[in-house]
């Protein structure tokens, strides 16, 4: 059985980035839609035709050409990211998809969807076609929630051909006549037909692993430890399964219940989740809810024993632990598993409270919790026998993520300066 179904890879992401701000991912599937009825119609009455494959990426990037905004604070109105600042978060969110997602290869479309149509000229592109339908996509939305005052109602009279394609704007309208557009946007059945366009479409688990291991990194937009933690935990608890012989359905299963099991912290306020000091009751009763949420974005989304193995990383064998008061004969041993890879990851890593632990502390406090019958033994004993071995395995993986985000940076930085051409 399959993790994720191809038809809740948006669900999931819908369900994660609306957490973050409701009004980014609404406009960004209303966007994605119209891109998408543009093409559908170019299918049907062009020369011009898309395999399901670029249908769904193509969409997918409509859906996601404004992820770069999740890296601002306090976006009330998309809107006036739309008119003004273009840049910071269309070049973000470029490379983002380029290095994080599984559409790496057409990120560039989600560059260039600002760039003023008069301008293209400056650049190249192979997907100058989508770039162009994209951009006024993006527009078209824009102008349904901005006031007359900051753009007029003859914008798209005005600006043809400067701001936008004429060409792409002619499309759309033979595309409105055909479907009836505006009338699915009004009544809301756009998401089901953007579903039944991701549905229909039989996702890899390695394409669909992507846009999961996308959704982790979308929380580095709020804290980069945790994305870190999130990740030192997958490869823990993978290399404890191995060393508990798990088998390999119940190691899959741990891997991605693992790779998911703190998406709930994207809803937790940056100042407790990167807390400097120890955390009041009312802060804590706050982190702890993050379990609640995973649970409440995964829930019907994902395998049930993904889900459950995501929920349980803090349940103690002696029933202490939350969010349920689970006790040993409650928990298999996946679940027992990314309780110690999740403290291990915990007291291995740099966190904005502590510094990294030794692993002579890092060993006496898991025997402790051990001793007391509040994890397995048996994992414990094994993450002893083999600690300087898990550990080395883990920071060739940790080179690799921070040198990725180094790049991203080093990157952003280059590109908002050559950018600055097209202010």
């Amino acid at each position: 059985m399959s993790v994720i179904s191809s038809k809740d890879v948006n669900e999931i992401i819908r369900k994660t980035l609306g957490i973050i701000n409701n009004k980014i991912i609404q406009h960004g599937e209303i966007t994605g839609y119209l891109l998408y009825k543009m093409m559908e119609y170019e299918n049907e009455y062009t020369d011009q035709h898309y395999t399901e494959q670029e249908m769904v990426d193509y969409t997918m990037l409509g859906i996601l050409h404004d992820i770069g905004l999740y890296k601002e604070d306090n976006v009330k109105n998309v809107s006036d990211f739309e008119t003004k600042n273009l840049w910071p978060h269309s070049i973000y969110g470029f490379l983002f998809l380029k290095y994080l997602s599984p559409m790496g290869d057409k990120a560039e479309i989600v560059l260039y969807h600002h760039l003023d149509y008069n301008r293209h000229s400056m650049i190249q592109s192979r997907y100058m076609h989508i770039i162009d339908m994209l951009s006024l996509a993006d527009k078209m939305d824009t102008f349904l929630h901005l006031k007359d005052e900051k753009l007029g109602q003859d914008y798209f009279a005005k600006y043809r051909d400067i701001k936008f394609s004429g060409a792409a704007m002619d499309l759309f309208q033979k595309a409105e006549k055909r479907y009836g557009i505006t009338g699915s946007l009004v009544n809301g059945k756009y998401r089901e037909e953007l579903d039944i366009l991701l549905a229909k479409r039989a996702f890899s688990e390695q394409y669909k692993k992507g846009f999961l291991e996308m959704l982790v990194y979308t929380i580095d937009f709020r804290s980069e430890h945790t994305v870190i933690h999130t990740l030192a935990t997958v490869n823990f608890a993978e290399q404890l399964g191995r060393l508990s012989r798990v088998s390999g359905k119940d190691l899959r299963d741990l891997h991605y219940g693992a790779l998911l099991h703190d998406l709930g912290k994207i809803a937790i306020p940056l100042n407790i989740l990167e807390s400097t000091g120890r955390l009041s009751d009312d802060e804590m009763k706050i982190m702890k809810a993050h379990v609640r949420i995973t649970e409440m974005i995964l829930e019907g989304v994902v395998d049930d024993a993904v889900l459950q193995i995501a929920v349980r990383h803090h349940e103690k064998l002696d029933g202490t632990g939350y969010h349920k008061g689970l006790k040993a004969e409650d928990l298999t041993l996946p679940q027992q598993i990314i309780a110690v890879a999740d403290i291990l990851s915990a007291l291995y890593g740099k966190r904005s409270y502590k510094e990294a632990f030794s692993k002579e502390k890092i060993l006496d406090i898991m025997n402790s919790d051990a001793d007391r019958g509040k994890i397995n033994r048996n994992v414990v004993t094994s993450l002893e026998r083999n600690y300087d071995n898990i550990i080395k395995e883990f920071e060739k993986e940790k080179e690799n993520t921070i040198g990725l985000y180094l790049k991203i940076k080093e990157q952003y930085a280059i590109m908002i300066e050559r950018f600055k051409q097209f202010d």
